[in-house]
């Protein structure tokens, strides 16, 4: 799921979150949440998460929303990758629904603005890759 992250990542996802759903769901142990800022990019991300987990013997047991690009599900059987547009993502609100289950969040690489200056010094997103797992069963 890290590397799934990662890929996400490296191709401008906006926002990234990983939901441990596998207690309270039987079909799959893991939904990652994906979103990008328009339908090409969810396509283009779609694309190399296919490709990739391909050349490491995982392939998708179903993957459907391709064509309209709004939201695209990955079937992995242990995981599901849900990618939308940043619109759909909060109009579903996945992690709404599913609020009781733990998250792993994963924090965005830093971005330097033309001085070099950290864009989100504020914002929590200025590490690399990084995995958190948080109980979210109080």
């Amino acid at each position: 799921m890290k590397y799934i992250a990662g890929i996400a990542d490296e191709k401008k996802a906006d926002y990234i979150k990983i939901l441990n759903v596998g207690p309270r769901l039987a079909i799959t142990d893991y939904f990652i949440i994906i979103s990008a800022k328009n339908t090409r990019l969810t396509r283009r991300i779609e694309e190399e998460i296919e490709v990739r987990l391909k050349k490491l013997g995982i392939f998708a047991i179903n993957i459907d929303g391709v064509s309209e690009g709004s939201w695209i599900l990955m079937d992995y059987d242990d995981f599901v990758v849900h990618l939308f547009t940043d619109e759909y993502r909060l109009y579903y609100d996945l992690e709404r629904l599913w609020r009781d289950s733990k998250v792993i969040k994963v924090r965005a690489a830093s971005k330097k603005s033309a001085a070099g200056t950290d864009v989100n010094k504020d914002t929590g997103e200025d590490f690399d890759i990084n995995i958190e797992v948080e109980d979210k069963l109080n």
